[in-house]
């Protein structure tokens, strides 16, 4: 009798951490290897073709159609299904080998191993998580995935078919660090209550902290967690933390739904995004448009902001529609099913209520503003040291989206593709713009590299001194590239009295809307300016950029750097005299030179 032909199957989505471990502990084992991806955004496809196995692309659906859809598309009498974070032990490894070499005719159709887990480096024995016994080898047509998701189990299509035991253990590296089991429990939590359909009562504070006691006392107490020491300890405490957020969001999810049924409402199908300050700001809001979109292609999201910002909203590629905020006359507003207030403006709140907008998403930091919101966020953005788009996404994920997405599990800038693909800027090509601005179609010279200098910030943010951004643009220009300046004729005024024309520098300032601005932008090799609205603008249509920025409040990097993939910044702790940021010129020019390396190798 020949050996069964064994097909092992793993699912994945950006595992390049964890799928070449996996795939190497199945070398020698498995006669085929099959790897379903759902749209990875890392190294994880490279890794599989590299160790031989059959690549699918697949949609992901959930855990257990995923599963499925994966064993389907494998040819083997026999599978072996691996999670991507899941490694063969050696003992593990020789069973399977013996049991393939026995050439039995057994009537076993399955067979089951240990999991054990590996925390923060320290395999756990205790507390509930060993042997944590699983199906995962299995005849093929004898067994189907099933369960709620996420937590999916492998089950004999036929109960009353036996199946064995293998010797060994299925080595799990799932918590690398502490970090990696708040994202898991984020991610779980926000499943699990999105599926729950259990009495509600058991979210009440009360009863869901009393959940949460009891948690800790199993995993730490009656299932021996303290045997491990330290880590026994740290996992029961985050266990506890698990059942609590699961027991929060459900009351949470089941307070909007209370709300959307108040006004006769069954889901939410159009939100509104609110921010009515500056350019740079809004430019730094639509990662929540573009977000929302990305969970759901059918929800509308329109964006409401004042008339001097609207060009920026209008180019986001996630905005639908853009509705103006003007002093003097207030939009109708009725017809939303939720708001989002990035920004606190009381007359916007207040406008909203009245409109009758069933969810209104907003801070409970200011007051008056807090009262006209009945969905609290709490963060605080002085001392939280996120991002400002970061807090845009804390309150969009107040609408609980889409299952699986949490604020813990996304972090910038470590994701920064997904925050540049949610700010993504489309403007009207330079060479339509610039038959409609007299003198414009000599600015860009083909050939050239242009930069963009924009030495104002409105008294925005603390700025370079003037006299660096003249020693940057006589070094730029110096090294073949053409310099155009822009901004305010305020500025453009103050900018011709220090220094001397060039025909390789365009002063632009005072002569472009902010539409044609954009456009110009878009057009350019690079940017330099400190935290100002052109400078995020850049970061959105992708044009390199470098921002300068002090290291203390209020503009400080951590909260307003830009995002994007060829965007940079540079800080100081350290000022001139005069108070402007003592930044040195050659690390600018450094960044810039980094900056156009990274965009010609793409």
């Amino acid at each position: 009798m020949n050996s069964p032909f064994l097909s092992a199957v793993v699912i994945a989505f950006n595992e390049e951490r964890n799928l070449g471990r996996c795939l190497e502990s199945l070398a020698g084992v498995a006669d085929e290897l099959v790897v379903v991806d759902s749209g990875s955004t890392d190294a994880t496809v490279a890794i599989a073709e590299s160790h031989g196995a059959r690549v699918f692309t697949h949609l992901f659906e959930g855990h257990i159609e995923q599963k499925n859809w994966a064993a389907d598309q494998a040819r083997g009498e026999w599978l072996l299904s691996l999670d991507a974070d899941e490694a063969l032990s050696e003992e593990l490894r020789q069973s399977i080998l013996e049991w393939k070499s026995a050439q039995s005719a057994s009537p076993l159709v399955g067979f089951r191993m240990n999991r054990l887990t590996s925390y923060c480096g320290h395999f756990v024995r205790h507390g509930g998580w060993y042997p944590d016994t699983k199906l995962r080898l299995w005849k093929t047509g004898h067994a189907r995935w099933t369960g709620e998701n996420p937590h999916d189990r492998l089950e004999l299509v036929d109960a009353s078919r036996s199946s064995g035991h293998l010797k060994g253990d299925l080595l799990h590296y799932s918590y690398h660090t502490v970090e990696d089991h708040r994202r898991q429990i984020a991610y779980f939590s926000d499943i699990a209550a999105g599926a729950y359909s259990g009495a509600t009562w058991l979210a009440a504070p009360g009863i869901r902290h009393l959940k949460g006691a009891f948690q800790w006392t199993k995993n730490a107490l009656i299932r021996g967690g303290w045997r491990d020491g330290k880590t026994g300890w740290t996992i029961a405490r985050w266990s506890a933390f698990a059942t609590l957020e699961k027991y929060r969001k459900i009351a949470h999810l089941r307070r909007l739904h209370r709300l959307l049924e108040k006004a006769d409402r069954t889901t939410i199908k159009r939100v509104l995004v609110c921010r009515t300050d500056a350019i740079g700001d809004v430019a730094v809001t639509l990662p929540i448009a573009g977000f929302l979109k990305s969970v759901n292609p059918d929800l509308e999201v329109d964006f409401l902001t004042r008339p001097y910002a609207a060009p920026a909203a209008r180019a986001a590629e996630s905005v639908d529609r853009v509705v103006l905020w003007e002093d003097n006359s207030a939009p109708d507003l009725a017809g939303y099913d939720a708001a989002i207030l990035a920004f606190p403006d009381v007359d916007v709140a207040r406008q909203l209520e009245a409109a009758g907008v069933p969810i209104r998403v907003g801070t409970r930091r200011r007051w008056p503003f807090a009262r006209f919101m009945n969905v609290h966020n709490a963060a605080s953005r002085k001392s939280s040291g996120r991002h400002e788009a970061w807090h845009g996404l804390d309150l969009a994920l107040s609408l609980h989206p889409a299952p699986g997405w949490s604020k813990a599990g996304l972090r910038v800038p470590e994701d920064e593709g997904a925050w540049h693909a949610w700010s993504r800027l489309a403007t009207e090509p330079w060479e339509t713009v610039a038959q409609k601005v007299q003198g414009a179609d000599s600015w860009l010279v083909p050939g050239k590299q242009h930069v963009i200098l924009h030495a104002g910030s409105n008294n925005s943010a603390t700025n370079w001194p003037l006299e660096r951004y003249l020693a940057c643009m006589e070094a730029l220009v110096k090294s073949g590239c053409r310099v155009l300046w822009t901004g305010t004729a305020k500025e453009g005024a103050a900018l011709k009295d220090a220094w001397i024309p060039n025909e390789e520098v365009v002063d632009t300032t005072g002569k472009l809307t902010l539409d044609q601005l954009m456009s110009l932008i878009a057009a350019a090799d690079g940017l330099v300016a400190s935290s100002t609205g052109p400078l995020h603008l850049a970061a959105g249509l992708g044009t390199s950029c470098v921002g300068l920025y002090a290291q203390e409040a209020p503009m400080w990097p951590e909260r307003w750097r830009p995002l994007g993939r060829h965007a940079r910044w540079l800080s100081t702790r350290v000022h001139t005299p005069s108070g402007h940021l003592d930044i040195p010129l050659e690390a600018v020019l450094q960044a810039l030179t980094n900056i156009g390396k990274a965009s010609a190798s793409e």
